[in-house]
């Protein structure tokens, strides 16, 4: 099977070095359609290979580095106002997904782009966070009514904040995953560090959080860079012990099938270097041979191209299946079937209800 010139890249990035000019352009459009063209400056750069890309090309990659720092300097200022906000309340918020990866000094930062902020605080403190969020600029954009009843019945967060100044989107979480998720734990379990005075998940929780966020998913629009954090927090696992550990925490919180599945397809997809026992040991998780081999046939397509109107049938198909798959675990069927009808009722008669700020 022809594999995509950004996935080479991914996993040995001297491949770059036997580039054509027109292999360049392609890696280059692969780069801005997945996002990634930051992090392969990062990983240029450290393995000593920007001498490589043709002269003409490189503002590319010196844009994408200049933009990914640029986000990093403004998401640490939300940081600290969010932080201030929510200090007059008594609140410590916990920072998720990229910030999280930033301050806690992840390898996978180097060259991701932030496009909002999320932050975990318990169920209890929502009220207080939520009137503390709106007295410093962040209110609720607009929604329908069903979509806000949505929000704040069913989901594990609040509707997006965005800042009446600095546009910055804020999401703030009571849960990890959604409240119906077949696979929702009890957030009280979660396990903490901190980083530089900021409060994030523990190295495991994060990489746990990665594939749960990556692998609930309906749409895979980002699958290939989200896939590209994994197998970059995954390498950090440099011990027998931290792997171990992983798959207990992934035993105690109840996900070890989307654990399985993370480390199944980041293994084949990117090579990442996943011990054999840690491959071996989340076999117990896996699903029937049927489910598998329809897994197998579609997460490899999705993860590595977005949907698109050029792309074949099969992706679109895999797309598709996913997307339902997505629905399905994340609402009960007696949930889902009257909110998928309505919504595709909304969509096709244009009747939707009047937007309304929340």
């Amino acid at each position: 099977m022809f594999e995509k010139l950004i996935v080479r890249a991914l996993k040995n990035p001297s491949e770059v070095k036997e580039f054509t000019p027109a292999q360049w352009q392609e890696f280059l459009s692969q780069g801005y359609q997945t996002g990634l063209l930051a992090r392969f400056y990062f990983l240029f750069k450290t393995q000593t290979l920007l001498q490589f890309v043709p002269p003409p090309l490189s503002w590319h990659f010196n844009s994408a580095h200049a933009l990914s720092l640029a986000h990093r300097r403004d998401i640490r200022i939300e940081v600290e106002h969010i932080e201030r906000a929510l200090k007059m309340v008594g609140i410590q918020p916990v920072l998720l997904k990229g910030v999280a990866y930033d301050l806690a000094q992840d390898k996978v930062a180097e060259g991701r782009v932030f496009s909002d902020v999320d932050i975990f605080i318990s169920k209890t403190e929502l009220a207080s966070a939520e009137h503390a969020l709106g007295l410093h600029g962040w209110n609720m954009g607009k929604m329908t009514a069903y979509d806000r009843s949505y929000y704040r019945r069913w989901m594990h967060e609040l509707p997006p904040m965005i800042h009446r100044e600095r546009g910055m989107t804020l999401d703030v979480h009571h849960s990890l995953l959604p409240v119906t998720c077949r696979y929702a734990f009890d957030p009280t379990e979660l396990q903490f560090d901190v980083s530089n005075g900021h409060c994030v998940l523990s190295l495991i929780d994060r990489i746990i959080h990665a594939f749960c966020h990556l692998l609930m998913e309906s749409e895979f629009e980002k699958g290939l860079r989200d896939l590209s954090d994994l197998d970059l927090l995954f390498r950090q696992l440099d011990t027998a012990a931290q792997w171990n550990q992983l798959l207990t925490r992934t035993e105690q919180l109840g996900v070890g099938r989307l654990c399985f599945y993370a480390l199944r397809y980041v293994h084949l997809v990117l090579a990442t270097p996943v011990p054999d026992f840690v491959l071996q040991g989340s076999q117990r998780w896996a699903p029937s041979a049927p489910v598998l081999g329809l897994m197998d046939w579609a997460f490899p397509k999705v993860l590595v191209n977005a949907l698109s109107m050029t792309a074949s049938w099969r992706i679109k198909l895999a797309h598709f299946l996913l997307y339902l798959r997505g629905h399905w675990l994340r609402m009960p069927l007696h949930l889902l079937a009257p909110h998928l009808a309505r919504k595709a009722w909304m969509r096709i008669s244009g009747s939707a209800e009047q937007e309304t700020a929340i």
